[in-house]
Parts: C-alpha cells; structure tokens; sequence
C-alpha cells in the first residue's frame, strides 16, 4: 500500500496570473507558511503603471466613491512616475481575502520580492491587536459606499453631494483617536436616550392601518417638536464628546441621505487609523540573525556568539570608540533578508534599519525597495591585536568506566549488561554510551603518533589553512590531510608547512600534470575538525574558520593569500577568487571590505561563486595582500601598473533582491552613536538591539566598526520630541526595571533613595514584560503606563518654550504632569488638535459648541475658520470653538454668513 503523500496547502481563492508568476506564487506562499506566517488568502492582481496609480490613488482600493482629491493624488503619482522620480512596486488591502497588486513592468526578482513583502504584511494584519476590529471586507464595504454615493449624485446632484464630502474630509481626523478598538454601534435614537422622546402615535384598530393613521410625515413632525422642547430643557451631550463625527451623526438635522455619507466616511477614517497607533512600539523590533558578522578588535564576531557571551566591547563609530552597553536576542521574529547588486547580504528583523547612500537617512529593511541605495562600509582595518590561542587537547581511549560515567550507572551495570544479562531500565542510556565505545574501535588505532600542536594561529597556520581550504581535502577514513595544485612550488610550500608546524613529513608526487602533497596523522585531522574543517568532500560547505575570524590582520592576509593562490585569478579582468562555497563567497568579501576593498559577488554556472575586484581595489589587494605566486603576483602587478588612473570608487550599492522569512534575530547596543557595520552595510539599533546595561563597568577590550557619527535618527532638540528615541530608551528603562524588580507596592513606598539606587531583587523579567508590551499596548498607554519621572530627569525631559528676549527656546517647566501630558496629546491625536464638543444647544439657541484642549500649541486661524464653515454645513446652525489665542481665551463662532471672536 502506498504511503499519502503530504498536501500542499491549496489557496481557497485562485487568481488568473500568467503561469510564471501563478508557479512563483505557490511556491512564496508555501515557503511562508512553512517559515510560520499566519496570513489569510491573498489575491494577485497584475497592472501597468497607469492602473497602479490608480489604484494607489484610491488609497488601494479598485472601487471608490467619485471625489476630485482621487484626481488629484493620480496626477501626482502619474507625474512622479513619468519624471522617474518615485515607483509603486507593490500595494496591498488590510482585507479577507487580502488583495496585492504587482506593477506588470517588474522583473521576475522583483516580483517575488513584492510577493513575498506582501504575505509578511498580510500576516502583520491578521495578528496584530490593532487590526483586530477592522472590517475585513472592506472592499466590499468600499464598493457599496461607491454605489450609495454614486445613487446619491444622480438624485441630489454632484455638486450638493461632493460639497457634504468637501465638509466631511476635512472633518475626518475629529474622531477618538484613543480607541482604536472601538466598536462602532449605531446612533442611540431619541428615544433610547429620554422615555419623554417616544412619540406618540394614534391608535391604529389593525395592524395594516398604522402607516395610514400615523404615516412618516405625522411622525417625523412630532418628533421634531420633541427635539426642540428637549433642546429647550436640557444641555447635551452630558460628557465632552471626542468623537465629533459620531455627535454630528447623532445630533445634527441631517437628511437620511447626508447622515448616511458622514456615517460613510466616518467608517473609512476608523478602518485607516490603526496604522498609525504603534510606530514607537514597532520601532523597537530591529535585530539582526545571529551568523550577521560584525567587526570587532578581536576579528570577525557573529553576532549571535557575540549577545550570547554578552562580551564588554568598544566600538568604533568611524571617528571615535564608543562602549556597547548591552546585548539583545529574541526569538522567532518576522525578518527581512536584503542582497546588493555587489552580492551583499543582510537579514534582520522587518524595522531593523540601514544607512542610505545620502549617508542622513536610515530606512526600515521592510521598507526598503529594489533600487535603492545603501551605503557600504569599509576601509576599517580594523583587527585583533592578538592571536588566536589553540587551545585543543588530543582525544584519548574511552574506557567502560566512561560509559558508565556516561549512562549513569555503575561499572558493574555495564560489565553485566554487555555480557547479555538482564539490564535495568538504563538500558537504552547504557546501548548510547557503547555505541560511542565500539565505534572507536575502527576510528582510533591502538597507537596514535603524537604531533607537535602550535600554541597559537599565526602567519604560517593561516597560511596553511588558506592553502588547505582552498584546494586540499581531508579523509575521514583514510585519516589523510591532502593538498593538489598545478604548480609544484605551492606543493611543496604546504610539505614545508606541515613540517614547521606540525613536524610531519609530507609527501609530494606528481600524478597527470597535477602535484600532490600528502600527509597521515589522525590528530592532526582532529585538530582541524575542532577547529571547524570539514572532512570528505565538503566544496559547498568551506568557509573560513573562526581562528581566522578572530586573528590579527597579517595571519588574515596569509590566508587570504594562499587561499586566492590556490582558487584565484589574477589578470586583464582584475583579481577574482572562484569557490563552490556561497558562505566561503560573503565571507570573503565581507573580510575583504576590512582591508578597504571593495568587491562583486556574483554567481556564476554550476553553481560557482565569484568575488571580483576591480580598479582601485585591485591596488589596494596588491598592497595590503597580493599572491604568493609568482605568476598570478606578476599578473596583479601588470593589471595595476598598466592603469595609470583608477575611477573613483562608489561605496554605495543597490538593493536587488528582498526576501521575507523568520528568524531568531540579535543585536548590541552602543553608547551615545547607535550604529555598527555588519556584512558591509551601516546599521543603526533601537531597543530591541538592546537593553541597559548592568551595573558593572565595561572594559575596553574589543571594537566594533561602526560608521556615520551624527545620526539624526535618535537625535531630539526643544523645537520636537523624537517618538524614536523615546521609545528606544523608554524600552531599555522598561526591561532595567523588570529585570531588578524595581516596581510594584514596595519598591513605590521605599524613601531610602541609596536603597532605591542600589535595588536590584535579580527577577530577570525584563524580557517577559517587554513582549506582553509589544503584544497589547499602544503608543499612548504605552507612554501613559511607563514613562517616570525619573526617567525624564535622566534624559532631561523638559517642557521648552521661545523667549523673545534671549531669542532661544528655554525650559519652561520640569513638572513630570506636564511633560506627561505633552507626549500623551501628540501621540493621542498624531499631533492634530485635539477637539471636543462640549455643548449641542449652547446658550439655548441650537448653537454647536466645541472646545480645543489647548496643549501649548495653538490652531492655526485660516483652518480653524474653514473647519468651522465645514461644520456648519453639517450642523446647520451656528458653530464656535473655544480656543486660546495669544494667551488670551477667546471663542471663534460662524453663523453662515462671517467669522466672529469674542473675548472670554
């Protein structure tokens, strides 16, 4: 019976893209699932560039009402499109199914990237918090908003219905922007609100009678009697309404038709809000994965070995050392994985962000798109200062005792159980242990011949490690270390190597053209296996060991000089190394970058790797690491001096291709600058690259390069508070405290303030109470909750205000209420003025009274005036908005016919 092979998993809705893209699709979609996203169906759409900014006009959505605003955000996108200016590469609908669109243009490599880019943001969608109360079929609801509006300009004519819309898109951010999980009810009747609104009908003797004895018009009539008498007795609404859109649905004396269109873009402005409730929050998400190499005084550090032994570093931030203060790791994250057109390669976290070509602006791996520009980092030379000890012990005979050590039980236990008996319930522990034991029956001889180990990596071991990795093998079986080269100088250099390090004696043969230098000793193949080489035929799988990672910079040019001696080309076309290796390949090129030179990594066919140096860099190779062949130096040497100029070269690259995936993903954080190189690109870290450091002072021990000194990202003045930093150093105070366990009742009540500074219970729940903080919270009770007074103290938090006399912003208040208050109200409204109706019937006259909660900043007079005239369109009475102006409280009233202040 055959086996059921497994299912694919099958799209419930199906699209008509043309076979390659159908075939690209199934395959993206499969990898993401495979890597754990969670997203609902999405539905591929290809268009040329005119129906994509189309599109993207209508905010994404095919089907929009008619509006003049559409035509005019199409004549921009149109115009930049045509002027080369900016290029819509994907968009995609917050819907179930989710809609995508790809522009028709795009290459194959940019469509997947597009694909890809959109099942990531599908599954962001589906599972964040914030979007859980949005309409997922709001492309249906779009479309029937078209149709009503469209059924509307036919009956009341365009120009009445677009002047309601004029009035209620400027109205549309005057909604309460502090729920954005509101549920939206429907408009409470005047009957739900006060028994006394029930009209009274006349009795009707058969059910099929009460529309002629009591027919819309009689009650319509009575109702409107109840609501002036009502309006008459009574002040409304009773508590300040935020949601001024929701009160004039309620209130104003609208026709069915006009509450339905202010009910429609109501609608619409909630479903957009969500995207702007968690920037901060997200902003602290930006790591890198763990085999991302950094540069460091101790050589190249993958960054997750690198977190993991939380290792007291100092960088170097291209002008002067900085400390890193902390190490950071977090587990099975949405990454982003970025390649440059020079075969650069770089994957983090999907806000993780880089330095652009400008060398100001940092962008999000999420947001990045292909053809733009990042900067390159090189030219560092940045090494260890000393070599890497080797520090490895031949392996001896295991004996029975072992296995009993190992299987934990006792000797006897062992003797009796290989003897047959009966065993106890550690038999399967005891079959492992002699497994190992029996094995090395056929792997260690009886007589092992001993080897002389160097106590270090220097220049000869990189050398011979160069010359092994690049055309050498090493036998499992017949325990062999062996090395082949067309040119008997380079065998018989390796001979000597094995001698002057090792003392054995190697031999060397030619066999067809080729020399062949051979030497057998089982420990020496050990030591290369602990030192990270692979036995048998492994091409695919070099790459450089870590000792060479780690050492000063003349072991590293050793071996780069015996390994491009064995796999390189020197000549017309510049240096290039050639390795089955893709590993061996961005290695190679990022240790290149150390020395300032600048590669291309390119693949080429039967999967074969290129690392190509051209130009200047070709120079600077034969500088600072050249050949050690003659023939392939005097090659180098004639490609140099046969240019007598070289072009400068431009350290900026092109992305090509993105890639979405998942990951365990880490980072550092460094002092003051918040930067570092990482595989030749400039990275800049949030929070989530770390937390604050502990209490212990960090050693100067090791460097980071890092590139780029001023950093606009994080910076912040009197004029602005940037929410980035906030949130970055807000999020490293959050997990301090977690982790001391400095909350809670009785860290509250402590007045010892020494006591306070020393505390520190060791809960370690930093990190715990920073994902329950990602997973729930918002901007604002992220802000509300957790941001102290000692924590503005600490990063001098101040309220700042102008003064004339001095002609500079000056601190103008250190009261923690204040400066609180402050940050709630620009991320409560996103910096619109905050706006409240405060009274429906003011002065008993109808009038719509609104209150601007005045925060120190001011509105500004031709909108106010406007957005009054608006309202009065929807209220129909006069409006007015109290205000302050000049330090001077005033209303602003319209009564249809001119603007008016009055003092108050």
């Amino acid at each position: 019976m055959k086996k059921k092979e497994a299912q694919k998993y099958v799209p419930k809705y199906m699209t008509s893209l043309p076979k390659d893209l159908a075939e690209l699709k199934a395959q993206i979609e499969q990898h993401a699932r495979d890597y754990g996203l969670d997203f609902y169906d999405v539905i591929f759409e290809v268009l040329d560039w005119n129906q994509l900014n189309e599109v993207a006009a209508y905010g994404g959505f095919p089907n929009r009402y008619p509006h003049w605003r559409f035509g005019m955000e199409y004549e921009q996108l149109s115009k930049s499109y045509a002027y080369g200016l900016s290029k819509i590469y994907e968009m995609v609908i917050n819907t179930d199914p989710s809609y995508a669109y790809l522009l028709y243009s795009n290459n194959i490599v940019d469509q997947k990237l597009v694909m890809a880019h959109v099942y990531a943001h599908v599954d962001f969608f589906k599972n964040n918090v914030y979007f859980a109360h949005t309409n997922r079929k709001m492309l249906d609801e779009m479309a029937n908003h078209k149709t009503r509006i469209l059924g509307y300009i036919d009956k009341f004519g365009q120009d009445r219905v677009e002047s309601l819309i004029d009035a209620c898109l400027s109205l549309d951010s005057l909604i309460d922007y502090h729920a954005p999980a509101i549920k939206r009810r429907r408009p409470p009747s005047m009957e739900d609100q006060d028994p006394r609104r029930a009209v009274k009908k006349l009795h009707a003797e058969r059910p099929y009678l009460e529309k002629f004895i009591n027919p819309k018009a009689f009650l319509d009539e009575q109702r409107k009697h109840l609501d002036e008498e009502m309006q008459q007795e009574r002040h409304f609404p009773e508590h300040p309404e935020k949601d001024v859109l929701r009160f004039l649905l309620e209130y104003a004396p609208l026709e069915a038709w006009e509450r339905d269109v202010v009910s429609m873009m109501r609608e619409e402005a909630y479903y957009f809000m969500p995207q702007g409730q968690t920037k901060i929050l997200n902003e602290g998400w930006a790591c890198v994965t763990s085999g991302t190499l950094v540069n460091t005084d101790r050589g190249l550090i993958p960054m997750g070995e690198l977190v993991s032994n939380r290792q007291g570093i100092a960088i170097h931030d291209g002008q002067q050392r900085q400390d890193v203060i902390d190490w950071a790791s977090f587990s099975d994250r949405e990454t982003v994985c970025v390649t440059t057109r020079r075969g650069l390669v770089l994957e983090g976290s999907t806000n993780h962000r880089v330095l652009l070509d400008d060398g100001r602006t940092w962008k999000q791996l999420d947001e990045l798109h292909a053809g733009d520009r990042v900067a390159v980092s090189g030219g560092a030379n940045l090494w260890s200062s000393e070599y890497v000890d080797v520090d490895w012990e031949p392996r001896g005979r295991r004996t029975l005792t072992d296995v009993a050590g190992d299987a934990g039980v006792s000797l006897w236990t062992v003797i009796r159980h290989r003897a047959g008996s009966v065993c106890s319930r550690s038999a399967t522990a005891i079959d492992a242990a002699l497994a190992t034991y029996d094995a090395q029956a056929t792997l260690l001889p009886s007589r092992r011949y001993e080897i002389a180990v160097p106590s270090a990596v220097n220049e000869s071991f990189g050398a011979f490690l160069g010359y092994l990795i690049g055309d050498g093998h090493i036998s499992a079986v017949k325990r062999t270390i062996g090395f082949t080269s067309g040119d008997e100088v380079q065998a018989e250099r390796f001979q000597a190597l094995c001698e002057e390090l090792f003392e054995l004696k190697a031999t060397v043969r030619q066999d067809e053209g080729r020399y062949r230098a051979s030497v057998s000793s089982e420990m020496l193949r050990d030591l290369l296996e602990a030192m990270g080489l692979h036995t048998g035929p492994c091409a695919r799988e070099k790459t450089v060991p870590p000792a060479i990672l780690r050492s000063p910079k003349s072991v590293v040019s050793a071996f780069l000089r015996a390994l491009f001696d064995s796999d390189g080309y020197a000549g017309p076309h510049g240096v290039i190394l050639s390795t089955a290796s893709t590993e061996m390949s961005k290695v190679v090129q990022t240790l290149l970058l150390n020395f300032g030179i600048l590669s291309t990594r390119r693949p080429q066919p039967k999967d074969i790797w290129h690392v190509h140096v051209l130009g200047r860099s070709a120079k600077v190779f034969l500088d600072e690491i050249g050949f050690g062949l003659d023939r392939k130096q005097r090659r180098l040497v004639g490609y140099v001096e046969d240019r007598k100029w070289f072009k400068r070269e431009d350290w900026a690259d092109e992305i090509v291709t993105i890639e979405r995936g998942r990951a365990d993903v880490y980072d550092i954080t460094v002092d003051e600058t918040h930067r570092y190189c990482a595989h030749g690109l400039i990275n800049h870290n949030s929070y989530w690259h770390s937390t604050i450091m502990t209490r212990k002072v960090l050693k100067d021990s090791e460097v980071i390069d890092y590139a780029d000194h001023h950093s606009g990202t994080v910076a912040m003045g009197p004029t602005r508070i940037n929410p980035y930093k906030i949130g970055l150093e807000l999020f490293r105070d959050i997990e301090e405290r977690w982790n001391k366990g400095r909350f809670g009742r009785e860290y509250e009540e402590c007045d010892d303030m020494v006591e306070k500074a020393k505390w520190d219970k060791k809960l370690g729940l930093g990190r715990e109470k920073i994902f329950e903080i990602r997973r729930l919270y918002s901007d604002v009770n992220f802000i509300d909750e957790f941001l102290t007074a000692e924590f503005c103290q600490k990063h001098r938090l101040f309220i700042y205000a102008y003064n004339l006399t001095t002609d500079q912003y000056e601190v103008a208040s250190r009261e923690f209420d204040k400066i609180k208050k402050q940050f709630l109200f620009q991320l409560t409204n996103f910096g619109q003025p905050m706006i409240e109706v405060v009274e429906g019937n003011h002065a008993n006259r109808g009038e719509l009274m609104l209150r601007h909660i005045h925060e120190g900043v001011g509105l500004k007079y031709d909108y106010a005036c406007e957005t009054l005239k608006n309202l009065f369109t929807i209220w129909r009475r006069p409006v007015g908005i109290e205000t302050i102006y000049d330090n001077v409280k005033k209303v602003v009233r319209y009564d249809g016919e001119e603007i008016k202040e009055e003092r108050l």
